[in-house]
C-alpha cells in the first residue's frame, strides 16, 4: 500500500506523464516542427505559436496503443497581419526515436 501511495505521489505533479500522454510542451515542440516545416515549404517563415493549448486525448479507435490529441494554437501567419487561431488534431505515439506526431488536421477559427 505504502508503495501505491508513493508512486501516486511521484506522478500527481506530472499527471500526464503517468497516463501515457504526451505534455502540453511535447505536443506543442512537436506541432510547432510541423508546422514550421509545412509553411517553410510554401515560403511562410515561422517562429513559434503565440498561444498553444492541450485540449484532451483519446485512445485511437483504429490504433488503441496511440493517442489522437486535439489542441489549439494561435499566431501571426505574417508580421503585421492579424493573429490567426486553429483548431488541430494529431496522432501521438512512441516510435524509435521518441515521441511522434502525425497531423490529423486543424481548421482555422
Amino acid at each position: 500500500m505504502k508503495r501505491a501511495l508513493a508512486a501516486l505521489a511521484l506522478c500527481l505533479p506530472a499527471l500526464s506523464g503517468c497516463s501515457g500522454e504526451p505534455s502540453e510542451a511535447e505536443m506543442r515542440a512537436l506541432v510547432e516542427g510541423h508546422t514550421r516545416r509545412a509553411l517553410e515549404r510554401q515560403g511562410v517563415v515561422f517562429r513559434a505559436f503565440d498561444v498553444f493549448r492541450k485540449q484532451g486525448c483519446v485512445a485511437a479507435k483504429d490504433k488503441p496503443d496511440q493517442l489522437d490529441c486535439y489542441y489549439a494554437a494561435s499566431f501571426s501567419p505574417q508580421p503585421g497581419q492579424p493573429q490567426m487561431t486553429v483548431n488541430g488534431k494529431g496522432r501521438f505515439y512512441t516510435g524509435a526515436k521518441g515521441l511522434v506526431f502525425e497531423d490529423l488536421g486543424a481548421q482555422p477559427r
